[in-house]
């Protein structure tokens, strides 16, 4: 395998939706005693401010979040970060000029996207993904392993677990530290296979776990995963991606296959103002630029961003408990 010829495929696991770890909150649920309710409760995650269900939240006023967030120190300092901490696939100084100067220069996102996306080479070393991506994957998956310990308290004996979005990143870890029997579910886009690509997110050249397909949301299916089989469900992607009207039916679905008392551990974005609200779509750009992903695509993804406090009303409407956070060590 040459790894610098498939620095797009490593890229694209070191940082698939990983995002500055100021901007994330990861809690957990508790599922409550009982089926999941019908009815959708009172609390609601905001939808795009249009109807078209293929839109999104994040363009505000539909002016430019590179030029808001680089024409502002102190937004651009706390977005630095992010590229230090998180986002580090190159070389932070030379990465961090780049996206100045274009910024700066460029009249709209687009303009700036683009540009950013031909320059990339300029501050490409030789085995970056080996220096940089691979290391920054690495890192992602003990710090979500770590705090999803901390979260599972003193229970380690687990019986059921799915992951969502994922084909495996962090199972693998996850099984090194906890006893593990029951089913294991990967609710992910795409059938695990033997790639390059598969072996070095999951860690391992063997497949782990069961495949069902997350299937853009859709509810997941008794046939698929059985009612009150798992103890465990982690959606470290978030919901913000999901499609508003496929994302009731999604969350009940969680709640049904969680045995009482089990937990939903949740990673998402806390956007609590429009400041954040741009910090984190500029983010998911910037992200998106370094994979090639074309503008128009970039432009049309769904990223209802909102607050945690949201989020946890939302859950908390389909049968599930905020359980108390307890703090992350060294966090």
């Amino acid at each position: 395998m040459n790894i610098d010829m498939d620095r797009r495929v490593i890229l694209k696991l070191a940082v698939m939706f990983a995002v500055a770890t100021k901007f994330d909150r990861v809690f957990a649920m508790d599922a409550a005693p009982g089926p999941a309710p019908v009815e959708t409760g009172g609390a609601t995650i905001k939808s795009a401010p249009n109807s078209d269900d293929r839109q999104n939240a994040w363009a505000l006023e539909h002016s430019s979040n590179f030029k808001a967030i680089f024409g502002n120190q102190k937004q651009e300092d706390a977005f630095l970060l992010f590229l230090a901490n998180v986002y580090n696939i190159y070389p932070e100084d030379r990465f961090q000029r780049l996206l100045e100067e274009v910024s700066k220069t460029g009249n709209s996102d687009r303009e700036i996207y683009g540009q950013l996306q031909m320059r990339l080479p300029e501050i490409m070393p030789i085995l970056s993904s080996v220096r940089y991506a691979l290391p920054a994957l690495a890192r992602q998956k003990a710090e979500m392993v770590r705090q999803t310990l901390v979260l599972l308290g003193s229970e380690r004996k687990i019986k059921g677990y799915m992951e969502i979005g994922t084909p495996g990143r962090y199972l693998g870890r996850l099984r090194s530290n906890i006893e593990l029997t029951g089913d294991s579910v990967l609710l992910h886009s795409s059938k695990p296979r033997y790639s390059p690509t598969d072996i070095v997110e999951r860690g391992q050249p063997f497949k782990i776990g069961r495949f069902v397909s997350l299937n853009d949301y859709a509810p997941i299916a008794s046939d698929q995963v059985a009612d009150q089989s798992l103890d465990v469900v982690t959606n470290f992607i978030g919901f913000h991606h999901s499609p508003p009207l496929k994302r009731d039916g999604f969350v009940q679905s969680l709640h049904r296959v969680l045995r009482p008392g089990g937990r939903l551990i949740v990673r998402d974005h806390d956007v609590n103002s429009s400041d954040m609200n741009r910090m984190v779509a500029l983010a998911h750009d910037v992200f998106n630029m370094g994979l090639g992903t074309d503008w128009s695509v970039n432009q049309q993804e769904i990223r209802n961003f909102t607050s945690m406090r949201e989020i946890i009303g939302y859950i908390e409407g389909f049968g599930f408990k905020h359980a108390a956070q307890p703090p992350f060590p060294g966090g």
